[in-house]
């Protein structure tokens, strides 16, 4: 076994795989009745106070004699020492092809002893299941239940019933997705009735591919919608606008094309098209919203790129790993104003009920662990974000894979040339060769291309990600040729076939400047456990990684470069060191900017998270009251207090229109000697009111249950519709907080601060809201006998 740089975490694992090779050959001569008996046997002791730390190396080297007997394969010593790191809630960086999965069954093994649940999250549904089927015999062998976290058979995930859910959360190993995880943790939270609910306390995960979950989905919320919106026909009007549009003269891009505005001769030209005097004026507000959705729309958001549409639906793109994003909208508007840039039918516009990210959920879990192929890159923001250390655990065989320099060139033609010469060079060696395109759009150009050229392949890409398995699968034989996104190899091994390894192996070769991570992901598909293998990539500076960030060196060399361009001319490589070295401080200048972004996003995550726990108590104490009336008063006594402090002075006009306003439709009696000054006499009333108002209420309703129902369901809608617009108030504080930059203040302390006021703010809300649903709503029967209330 070879070991890599030095780290205290890894010399820790090393001495605990000597404790569980120890053990070894003890475990070997049990039958498979004693074997078994180790279970049941270690719950008794973690029941009886052990820890789990000390139960590891006794799990581990039953786990691992068992794999042996069941699998018939035995986790080699690096794969232990990866599972130790796992157990500690660290991150393994575990290059492709080293056994990830069977690595994670160990751990999973340890932690579901305790009865409390250990969750395996993978980036897709097939992952997990596939997962699930090859490792459930193993822990059902042992003793333990396992569970896949969705019906598979279910695409929408629509049909699972409570019953389903809580099945599968109560299994001692559960294999999921990280979208049917965070959606099923909103649903529960939604409940209306603790008998809907159906999780646990999350106990202990590991999240595959954690660098995808952590770095590239930071920024991508998982949102429940509510009703649709009404829908504005302003999506046409202002597409039809912005498609009469000049460049430069009416609207400008910024250099990296992450933004678009109108130009002061596009301000008028709005003005006159729209027939209006002010595009500013304040009852334009929406008109200019639309606008500027139609302009990013068309000049930010590329097909290819940032979506695709996908029998008539524009369906969202994730560039990081080429894969399409069903179900997910980007809110705002762009999404519709998008659609309607295509062509295809306006989806509904929703507000948003509930959201969370990936990193808001994860830190629910009492332990949470990683593991990937490309996490050392990102050490420093694992650790100083996510307090998650990372170790590089050895490679059971040598690395024999060659990365060859990158090659740059001018323009894109000059570098696809050079790139389908090696692919063509390579294949009539018989190599297989995987060729990596950084768009949908990109991967079909070189398609063509190779069509022209009488290159038989397989094209990878978001259009046909259900064949992947077997396209990789295929990916390692003789004469192979694959064009794929960064989505490659995903999950799943490129294997060679027989007599490759002596042709040379796999060739990877990328046609396009990729993210660091993006790069040594794809160049981990070759090399896979001391396997041969090469890896190029080819750049030009019309790559949009080096068009949408570049600096004034790269951009001043390429319009001087590129007037005396001959396209006929054979294709040369760039030298210059300057652009050489540009071109890394361009993607180390990427890097930062991308990690600023995701801690911005982290911490705004933060004051969210916050939030939510608080509010998801307070829900859940009310669904769970042992005396829902009792419930009921304590928050409309704080709603009356509420009030009550609006007005400085009370008079009997003013106090009336409140009564009213708050408890009831018909004049209230007031007495006559009420002391408007005394705020406590006027609560004293307002409670003795609504004390009145709920025994009428009791009273017509009879049935104890039908009583319950009502309080709960009146005091969950003030809640839940008190925290829609809390979540909507938070996506508009992002934008709002920006500018408070130029006033020299940190927005990030501004945006704490205003959520902070907010929520104080909507408790309140909640306790207001309550008073009306309770006491000014309409009660009736329905066809049923049952109670059915009509909220103000």
């Amino acid at each position: 076994m070879r070991t890599t740089a030095f780290s205290l975490e890894l010399q820790r694992a090393k001495r605990i795989l000597t404790k569980v090779n120890a053990l070894a050959p003890t475990m070997r001569a049990m039958s498979d009745q004693k074997l078994k008996a180790q279970t049941p046997r270690m719950q008794k002791m973690l029941k009886d106070g052990k820890s789990l730390n000390s139960l590891l190396p006794m799990a581990f080297a039953t786990a691992r004699e068992a794999a042996r007997r069941v699998l018939g394969m035995y986790p080699y010593d690096v794969q232990v020492i990866g599972a130790i790191v796992l157990h500690h809630g660290w991150i393994a960086e575990m290059k492709t092809g080293e056994g990830k999965t069977l690595t994670a069954a160990l751990p999973l093994y340890l932690n579901g002893l305790t009865g409390k649940g250990a969750i395996l999250v993978t980036p897709s549904r097939y992952l997990a299941q596939r997962d699930q089927e090859e490792l459930s015999v193993l822990y059902k062998w042992l003793g333990l239940t396992c569970s896949l976290g969705f019906d598979p058979n279910d695409e929408t995930g629509n049909q699972a019933t409570v019953a389903d859910k809580r099945k599968w959360y109560q299994a001692d190993v559960l294999y999921t997705t990280g979208s049917t995880l965070a959606f099923d943790y909103l649903f529960n939270n939604l409940a209306s009735r603790p008998e809907d609910q159906y999780l646990r306390p999350y106990n202990y995960a590991i999240i595959d591919e954690v660098d995808a979950v952590f770095l590239d989905g930071a920024n991508s919320p998982m949102v429940v919608a509510s009703k649709p919106e009404l829908q504005s026909n302003l999506y046409q009007l202002t597409d039809e606008f912005v498609r009469s549009l000049r460049p430069e003269t009416d609207y400008r891009r910024s250099k990296n094309h992450k933004s678009a505005w109108l130009t002061h001769t596009g301000v008028l030209r709005a003005q006159k098209w729209f027939r209006i005097n002010d595009l500013f004026d304040n009852q334009h507000r929406e008109l200019y919203r639309h606008i500027s959705l139609a302009l990013q729309a068309h000049f930010v958001q590329q097909k290819g790129h940032d979506y695709m549409v996908d029998d008539g639906e524009v369906v969202l793109l994730d560039e990081a790993n080429g894969r399409l994003m069903r179900g997910m909208k980007v809110n705002t508007g762009i999404q519709q104003a998008v659609e309607q840039k295509e062509g295809v039918k306006i989806s509904e516009n929703r507000q948003a009920v509930a959201s969370i990210t990936y990193q808001g959920l994860f830190t629910l879990f009492n332990n949470v662990a990683g593991m990937t192929g490309t996490a050392k890159i990102a050490e420093s923001e694992f650790i100083n974000v996510y307090k998650m250390k990372v170790v590089q655990i050895p490679r059971h065989r040598k690395n024999i894979r060659k990365d060859h320099q990158p090659r740059v060139y001018l323009t894109t033609s000059e570098k696809l040339i050079e790139a389908i010469k090696l692919a063509e060079k390579l294949h009539h060696q018989g190599r297989p060769i995987l060729l990596i395109a950084g768009s949908v759009e990109n991967s079909e150009i070189v398609s063509e291309i190779l069509l022209n050229r009488g290159i038989p392949h397989n094209v990878l890409n978001a259009r046909n990600e259900a064949n992947e398995a077997a396209i990789i699968k295929n990916a390692g034989q003789r004469n192979a040729v694959t064009v794929s996104t960064n989505m490659a190899g995903r999950g799943t091994d490129i294997k060679l076939g027989r007599g490759v390894a002596k042709l040379g192996g796999l060739a990877v070769i990328g046609t396009e400047m990729l993210d660091p991570r993006v790069a040594e992901q794809l160049q981990g598909r070759a090399g896979r456990q001391g396997d041969p293998g090469d890896s190029w990539f080819f750049i030009s500076l019309e790559d949009n990684f080096i068009s949408q960030n570049s600096s004034p060196v790269i951009r001043r060399y390429y319009r001087r470069h590129i007037k005396h361009f001959n396209h006929k001319a054979k294709s040369h490589r760039l030298y210059n060191p300057r652009i050489l070295i540009s071109l890394l401080l361009l993607r180390d200048k990427v890097m930062v900017s991308q990690r600023q972004t995701r801690a911005r996003m982290y911490s705004y995550e933060n004051s969210m998270r916050l939030e939510r726990m608080a509010f998801y108590e307070l829900r859940d104490a009310i669904m769970n009251a042992k005396d829902y009336r009792m419930t009921a008063l304590n928050w409309m006594s704080h709603g009356f207090d509420v009030i009550l402090k609006q007005r400085s002075n009370w008079d009997y006009g003013h106090f009336k229109a409140a009564v009213n306003h708050w408890v009831t439709y018909d004049d209230a009696q007031i007495p006559t000697d009420l002391n408007y000054q005394d705020k406590s006499a006027l609560k004293d009333f307002l409670m003795h009111r609504t004390s009145q108002i709920l025994d009428q209420i009791e009273s017509s309703i009879a049935d104890p249950k039908q009583i319950d129902q009502f309080y709960r369901s009146g005091l969950l809608k003030a809640m839940d519709d008190a925290w829609v617009d809390q979540v909507a108030y938070l996506g508009y504080l992002k934008t709002l907080v920006q500018p408070w930059t130029l006033l020299q203040r940190n927005p990030m302390a501004v945006y704490h601060d205003k959520a902070y006021n907010r929520f104080k703010q909507m408790i309140n809300d909640i306790a207001k809201e309550t008073i009306r649903n309770l006491l000014l709503s309409t009660i009736d029967l329905n066809e049923d006998g049952e109670v059915v209330v009509y909220f103000v």
